[in-house]
C-alpha cells in the first residue's frame, strides 16, 4: 500500500468525495427515497462516525471538548430536526472541523501545544458551543409543545454555518502560521484509498458458495471459507465483495484485508491490527482495537480477513487475536468473512462454516477452456482429474500451455515428465499440485526468466 500517513485519520472514497464537495443540494423537504436525502443522511452518518473515531484517537481535553460538542450538533439533527436537508452544508463543515482539529493535534501533547493553536482551538470550541446550545434551545421548545420533530429556518442556519466557515478560517490561520500547513493540506495528505479487489475474471463453478457466504453476511451472521490452498477461497471472496447484494447492502463500507504477505512468526495482535487499519484506511493509533470495534459499530460494516490461518496460527498472541475477531464479531452490523486453512476459529462466535471442495468435472474444463479452448474435453478431462481438479492447478497448467504456445499434446508430454520425475525422486503419491507447479517452473517461457 502506498498511503501516506502523517498522524492522520484516512477517508475511505464515499467520505472523502462528500468532504471535498462544494456542491449544494436543492433545498426542500424530501422523503426518504429522494437522493438529496439519501445524501444528507449519509454525510450525517459520515460524520459522526469520523468525529467519534476521532475523538477516541486523541488525548487533548480542549480537542475532545470541540468534536464532543460537534457531536452534540450532529445527532440532534440526526434525530430531532425535520428539515435534514437544508442541514447539508452545516454538516459538512462539522466534518471538516472534525478532521482538521484532528489532524492539527494527534501528534502534540498537551504541554507541547502551540499557543497559536490552543488560542483558535479556544475561539473554534465557544463557536461550536454557541451553535450547540442554540441548536438545543430550538429544539426543546418542540419538545415542550409534544412536537417531536424542529424545523429550523434557513436564515438562521445559514448563520450558524457562516460562523462556522469564519471560525475555521481563523483556525486555518493560526495553523498555517504555526506548522505552514493550510486546511486543503491537513485534508489532502494521503492519496485514494486502496481500490477493492474485483470480481475473478474467470470464475465458475462457485454461484453457490458465493450465494450461501451471501445470504448468511446479509443477515450479518460470519461466515468462513475453509479450504486448502490454491483451492480458490479468494477467488469466491473477491466474488462475494462484489456481489450486487453486497454492494447495495454495504457500499464504501467493504475491507479487504490481506494476509498473504506474512508468516506466522510475523504475526502478533499489533501487527494484526495494523494490517486492519491500512486497510480500513486510517492511520494506527495506540487504541487501534477501539478504532476498528467503532468502525464496526457506527454503520453496516463488510470485513473480508484473506489467509486468516495467518493469524489464527500465529506463535504470538494467537489468543489476544482470536479475543480481538471475538470483539469485531460483537458488533450487530458489522459482518465477518474469513478465507482459511486451519478449522480452528475464534470460538466465541457463531460461524457460518462453508467448505469449499475441489471443481466438479463440468466446470474445471470450462475454466481450463477460458484460457485454452484448442483441446478435446475427452482428454482434457484426463488431465484434469489427475490434478484433482484442483483451481490452482488448472490455472497454472492453462497459463503454462497458452505462454509456451503448446499444442495439446506437448501439455501432456510436459505434464507427465514433471510427474516421472517426482516419482523418481521418490514421492509416491506425485502430488498434483506439485507436478503443475513444477511443469509450469520448468516450461521454456519460465526459465526465459532466468536468461
Amino acid at each position: 500500500m502506498t498511503t501516506h500517513r502523517k498522524n492522520s485519520v484516512i477517508l475511505s472514497s464515499q467520505e472523502k468525495s462528500i468532504t471535498n464537495s462544494g456542491i449544494r443540494p436543492v433545498t426542500f423537504l424530501s422523503t426518504p427515497q429522494s437522493p438529496s436525502h439519501e445524501r444528507t443522511i449519509s454525510t450525517l452518518n459520515n460524520a459522526i462516525q469520523i468525529i467519534t473515531v476521532s475523538s477516541s484517537a486523541v488525548s487533548l481535553p480542549v480537542v475532545k471538548g470541540v468534536l464532543a460538542s460537534v457531536a452534540g450538533i450532529l445527532n440532534i439533527i440526526k434525530t430531532t430536526i425535520a428539515n435534514k436537508d437544508d442541514f447539508q452544508e452545516l454538516v459538512e463543515q462539522c466534518q471538516m472541523i472534525g478532521l482538521v482539529v484532528w489532524r492539527a493535534t494527534s501528534a502534540t501533547p498537551q504541554h507541547q501545544l502551540d499557543g497559536r493553536i490552543h488560542r483558535a482551538l479556544t475561539n473554534l470550541t465557544s463557536s461550536v458551543d454557541g451553535i450547540l446550545k442554540a441548536v438545543k434551545a430550538k429544539t426543546e421548545k418542540n419538545v415542550v409543545s409534544k412536537a417531536f420533530h424542529a424545523t429550523i429556518d434557513q436564515n438562521t442556519i445559514n448563520k450558524w454555518k457562516n460562523e462556522l466557515i469564519r471560525f475555521l478560517t481563523l483556525f486555518n490561520t493560526e495553523v498555517n502560521i504555526s506548522t505552514n500547513l493550510k486546511v486543503d493540506e491537513l485534508l489532502d495528505v494521503t492519496e485514494e484509498p486502496d481500490i477493492l479487489p474485483t470480481r475473478p475474471r474467470v470464475f465458475i463453478g462457485r454461484s453457490d458458495l458465493v450465494q450461501s457466504a451471501t445470504h448468511a453476511l446479509l443477515k450479518f451472521h460470519h461466515v468462513a471459507l475453509i479450504g486448502p490452498g490454491g483451492i480458490g477461497k479468494s477467488s469466491i471472496a473477491r466474488a462475494v465483495l462484489n456481489d450486487e447484494a453486497i454492494v447495495s447492502k454495504f457500499q464504501a463500507k467493504r475491507y479487504f484485508v490481506r494476509f498473504d504477505d506474512m508468516v506466522v512468526t510475523q504475526v502478533n495482535l499489533k501487527t494484526f491490527l495494523d494490517h486492519i487499519m491500512r486497510a480500513l484506511d486510517f492511520a494506527t493509533p495506540v487504541n487501534a482495537y477501539n478504532v476498528i470495534t467503532k468502525t464496526l459499530s457506527t454503520s453496516e460494516t463488510l470485513l473480508v480477513l484473506d489467509n486468516a490461518e495467518t493469524f489464527l496460527d500465529a506463535t504470538i498472541d494467537s489468543g489476544r487475536i482470536a479475543d480481538a475477531i471475538d470483539g469485531f464479531g460483537a458488533q450487530s452490523i458489522g459482518a465477518i468473512l474469513l478465507t482459511t486453512r486451519t478449522t480452528v476459529l475464534p470460538p466465541n462466535m457463531k460461524w457460518v462454516r462453508l467448505q469449499v471442495p475441489a471443481l466438479e468435472e463440468s466446470a474445471a474444463c470450462e475454466a481450463f477452456h477460458a484460457y485454452y479452448p484448442s483441446i478435446e474435453t475427452s482428454i482434457l478431462i484426463k488431465l484434469l482429474s489427475a490434478v484433482d481438479f484442483h483451481p490452482l492447478s488448472i490455472n497454472l497448467l492453462a497459463q503454462a500451455a497458452v505462454q509456451n504456445e503448446w499444442s495439446p499434446q506437448d501439455l501432456i508430454t510436459a505434464w507427465d515428465h514433471q510427474r516421472a520425475t517426482l516419482l523418481e525422486a521418490g514421492d509416491g503419491k506425485s502430488q498434483s499440485l506439485a507436478v503443475t507447479i513444477e511443469t509450469s517452473l520448468n516450461s521454456p517461457s519460465f526459465l526465459k526468466l532466468g536468461n
